[in-house]
C-alpha cells in the first residue's frame, strides 16, 4: 500500500494491483495497533455482518470486559455447529 489516507479510505496505485486488478475477491489483511498491542492480520471486509476477535486477543489488548455489551446473537463456526456471542464491544 502506497498510501494511507485518513477519513477511512484505503487507496491503491495501479502498480499496486496484481493481474486480476480491483476484479478479484482475495481478502485484504492489514497490521493495527490498539494501545500497545500490535494485532496482525485484521480482515478488512465492510461487508460482514459479524466482525470476530477472539477472547485471547481481547486479553492481550488490555480491554475491560464490562466496557462489553451483552448479545443474545448467535453465530455458526466453520464446522455448522452454533456458538454463543460472548458480547460486543466498540473499539
Amino acid at each position: 500500500m502506497g498510501r494511507i489516507h485518513a477519513t477511512n479510505y484505503l487507496y491503491f496505485t495501479a502498480d499496486e494491483l496484481d493481474a486480476d486488478g480491483t476484479g478479484h475477491n482475495k481478502p485484504l489483511y492489514i497490521t493495527t495497533r490498539y494501545k500497545d498491542c500490535l494485532i496482525g492480520k485484521v480482515l478488512v471486509d465492510n461487508g460482514l455482518a459479524l466482525n470476530v476477535l477472539p477472547k485471547h486477543m481481547l486479553k492481550e489488548m488490555s480491554v475491560d470486559e464490562s466496557h462489553m455489551k451483552p448479545s443474545t446473537m448467535m453465530a455458526r463456526a466453520n464446522d455448522g455447529s452454533p456458538r454463543q456471542i460472548i458480547g460486543t464491544l466498540e473499539v
